[in-house]
């Protein structure tokens, strides 16, 4: 089975999940405890790539600025032009809440 098709039903169980919690406090309390603070900041690295990216700074801007390599940031920026259009909305409009 592709990478992409056995996530499929991984993401779906994990959004499930997120959608019953009630508020950003249990929320918080959930991810504190399910995650190790590396997988935490792997993710928050993430984000801050992503919206890097959209924001139109530089790849050597970004790898300077959060000490990530190029090949991540290359990911990000295929992920950005190529991936599913609906993903990069969803980028611009939790960056358009910040």
């Amino acid at each position: 089975m592709p990478q992409q098709n056995k996530m499929v039903p991984l993401v779906k169980e994990l959004a499930n999940i997120l959608c019953k919690l009630e508020d950003i406090a249990e929320l918080e309390l959930f991810l504190h405890g399910l995650l190790t603070p590396s997988e935490i900041e792997e993710i928050i690295n993430r984000w801050h790539l992503l919206r890097a990216l959209e924001e139109g700074e530089t790849h050597r801007q970004i790898s300077s600025k959060l000490g990530v390599s190029l090949g991540k940031i290359a990911r990000g920026s295929r992920l950005i032009k190529y991936g599913d259009e609906n993903f990069v909305e969803i980028i611009r409009k939790i960056k358009g809440k910040e």
